[in-house]
């Protein structure tokens, strides 16, 4: 059934501005933004550093309504020596914005991160890695734009009312520059552990594991302020950030000189809800500094996910498609989401001090 167009726009906005729900960071290219895919990953690469970043836009196939848009941008690195000759710890930091539907809901995040790599034989081919990361979240929308459940006609559930009388369209406060505007910040913690091992020559394993929220902050727009073990107590100000699990992995095989290999997965819970995402990713080595990459994806119950990559020495770029499979597709025409980012790691190495030598001719 074809839903028609004034439908799909009342549709569409509240399903956006439903969004006033904190939405955690969602990538499809998950491998391309490994500081927010688990802190662990930070400085987790050779090389002097990593500078990198990935844009998304997601629901943008929905008529007359605002979709998701998502830049964010990465530099982390190995930083020092650890305390054995072959461990090493690594630093970085990230910022990321997501600017959400009809409300203008934004999500700003900046964290730091640090990851401790301990190598389980001298050779490095086994290494356990444990990170940590800490940040400060901003939220707000534009009251004005929000459509909220007691503006509804009585029919729907609603109150009838002619505008709405909900406290969380009221300001709290926080902003002085926009009255409209509904403002909370909190500090948010993370952790992660992970596994990266070299089993061959033609293969390497990477498993990770890491826990978002930590401390479950208050994020709630009433009562506003949120933080690590502050805020409201009142339970009907307060709202809880629920932790989050994510599982990755990822096993990269060499299957002959020029066609490798890489599966990778995403598993992901919070509030009840989960995700499940599989990728296949194909690899075919035009040159010794080139390698072109493809592949498709799934994620279990919502999309499916068309993959396409370049790899150039140091430099690797990647961008998505998302086909919407799930009945939201009847919403965003099957638009689901792309994305676009790309890394670069740097190389810098100090060069020998050879002394010079002075060679006699024999006669």
């Amino acid at each position: 059934m074809k839903i028609p167009k004034p439908l799909r726009i009342i549709l569409g906005a509240l399903l956006l501005s439903g969004s006033l729900a904190a939405q955690d960071i969602h990538n499809s290219l998950f491998n391309m933004s490994p500081l927010s895919l688990n802190p662990a990953l930070t400085g987790a690469f050779e090389g002097t550093a990593r500078i990198g970043g990935i844009y998304r836009a997601q629901d943008f196939g929905i008529t007359d309504v605002r979709g998701y848009y998502s830049p964010s941008f990465y530099v982390d690195a190995p930083v020092i020596q650890g305390f054995r000759k072959q461990d090493w710890i690594g630093a970085g930091f990230m910022v990321y914005s997501d600017n959400a539907g009809t409300t203008r809901l934004r999500t700003n995040i900046s964290g730091l991160s640090g990851s401790y790599h301990f190598a389980v034989d001298k050779n490095r081919n086994t290494v356990l890695t444990l990170g940590v990361q800490w940040g400060s979240v901003s939220r707000r929308f534009d009251a004005s734009q929000a459509i909220l459940s007691d503006t509804f006609d009585e029919a729907f559930g609603g109150l009838g009312n002619p505008s709405t009388t909900d406290p969380l369209a009221s300001p709290n406060g926080n902003n002085n520059n926009n009255p409209d505007d509904v403002e909370t910040s909190f500090s948010d913690i993370n952790a992660g552990l992970m596994l990266r091992s070299t089993i061959n020559d033609q293969t390497r394993l990477e498993l990770g594991l890491s826990m978002g929220h930590i401390t479950a902050p208050n994020y709630s727009f009433r009562g506003g302020g949120g933080n690590t073990g502050g805020g409201p107590t009142d339970p009907v100000t307060r709202s809880d950030r629920p932790r989050k699990i994510v599982a990755h992995g990822r096993l990269l095989t060499q299957l002959t000189e020029v066609f490798s290999f890489e599966p990778t997965f995403l598993f992901q819970t919070t509030a009840g809800q989960s995700e499940i995402g599989i990728q296949a990713w194909g690899g075919y080595r035009i040159n010794p500094d080139a390698k072109a990459n493809f592949g498709l994806g799934y994620r279990v119950g919502d999309a499916g996910k068309i993959l396409l990559g370049l790899d150039y020495k140091d430099l690797r770029a990647a961008l998505s498609y998302d086909i919407t499979l799930s009945d939201r597709h009847r919403i965003n025409d099957y638009n689901g989401a792309f994305e676009i980012a790309a890394y670069y790691i740097i190389k810098v190495y100090k060069k020998p001090n050879v002394k010079p030598a002075i060679f006699c001719p024999q006669f």
